[in-house]
């Protein structure tokens, strides 16, 4: 031990954890600006190192996550600097074919300087307090993010959380240009509209149970301006054959609160940047992002298809690819389980992908024997 580490363990008291001297508690309106800073500052590493904007108020994008919301905070007590955030939501969604509230655990954020101060098992031990007993949760952690994924794997985890792999998540960054919908021969695409609503859940929940972690939608969800923040009837696709709905895709921009910032793109994206850029413009679409801008992207959300047709899927992400492009989109962000049967269609547009694991989480027992292996689905729109 030499240099800082000694200094520190100089000043800190024989047997006093290394999280002492730091407040771990709920946050309030007063921590806003501290968290939205944070949060902003913090690269996700990857070919694309993003930072998480959440322009202009963080808690704007923590209703979308679920009711309640808590967003847990950790304070250094001798000069209050934000050492870290994370959050637990939870909401109604489908397990096992039953509505349930249903967990989810994210948005972890440690700032460089307070990175192994033990704050992730203080921080665990008040999310478990928050957690209603028998509650199960699920996280997700991009590949990208070997730090994240050693919290949760290979190693003693905090509190008596106990965790299972459910599936690996693809998110198909989908290319928008100018190309014509696909149109299967007795098949209508059209927007929602507020009349529908009723229709469009009731569809959702009848066919949603079918997957795992799917939200129990209520039409007060489309309505009340915060679980589906800045998403219209209007931007709900609808695939009917005749009068009946045999699918749905929601195009949700979220620009106005959400913010996908490049900090910079890895060497072989460097590399190919200008030719990418090149074909782009040939294509009609617009080139990558220049690094310390938004990608001007929106998310398919609602995705749920009955009986997994591949026609009215391949349909539905064409529509939503249009009406992205038309308001003046780069990319159409789908995110669906690596096993999922609509996946394959979605791989077929022109696309990016992003990979991620999905967990499940519980702090009472083994995850994965409450799980009885339908098919994940999870709104990648909501992390």
């Amino acid at each position: 031990m030499h240099g800082r580490a000694a200094d520190r363990a100089a000043r800190r008291p024989a047997g006093e954890p290394v999280s002492a001297g730091f407040d771990v508690r709920l946050a309030t309106a007063a921590d806003e600006p501290d968290i939205r800073a944070l949060v902003g500052s913090v690269a996700m590493p990857g070919a694309v190192a993003l930072r998480f904007a959440r322009e202009p108020d963080y808690y704007l994008g923590t209703t979308i996550m679920g009711d309640p919301c808590d967003v847990i905070v950790g304070r250094r007590r001798a000069d209050g600097a934000l050492a870290g955030i994370a959050c637990r939501a939870q909401r109604p969604a489908f397990v096992n074919g039953e509505e349930t509230q249903l967990g989810y655990v994210g948005q972890i954020r440690i700032a460089a300087p307070f990175r192994g101060r033990g704050l992730v098992a203080r921080g665990a031990r008040l999310l478990r307090e928050r957690t209603p007993a028998g509650m199960l949760s699920f996280g997700v952690v991009a590949r990208d993010n070997p730090r994240a994924a050693a919290t949760l794997v290979g190693r003693r985890l905090p509190a008596g959380l106990r965790v299972a792999r459910v599936a690996g998540l693809t998110t198909c960054a989908i290319l928008l240009r100018p190309r014509r919908t696909v149109r299967p021969a007795g098949l209508d695409v059209h927007p929602a509209t507020a009349e529908s609503l009723p229709e469009v859940v009731a569809f959702l929940r009848a066919e949603g149970r079918r997957r795992q972690f799917f939200p129990a939608y209520t039409v007060a969800d489309f309505a009340d301006g915060l679980a589906l923040r800045g998403l219209a009837p209007e931007d709900v696709l609808l695939a009917r054959r005749g009068r009946r709905i045999v699918g749905t895709l929601a195009v949700w921009d979220q620009s106005a609160f959400k913010q996908d910032v490049v900090e910079a793109y890895g060497p072989g994206l460097r590399r190919l940047r200008p030719l990418y850029d090149l074909v782009a413009r040939l294509l009609g679409a617009r080139p990558l992002t220049p690094p310390g801008q938004a990608i001007a992207l929106a998310f398919a959300a609602c995705v749920c298809v009955a009986a997994d047709d591949a026609n009215v899927a391949r349909a539905l992400v064409s529509a939503g690819a249009a009406a992205a492009h038309a308001r003046g989109k780069a990319f159409l962000m789908l995110g669906l389980a690596d096993h999922d049967p609509l996946l394959p269609v979605a791989r077929k547009f022109l696309h990016v992908p992003y990979r991620s694991d999905l967990y499940a989480l519980s702090w009472s027992d083994d995850p994965a024997q409450r799980l009885d292996g339908r098919v994940p689905y999870v709104e990648i729109a909501t992390l």
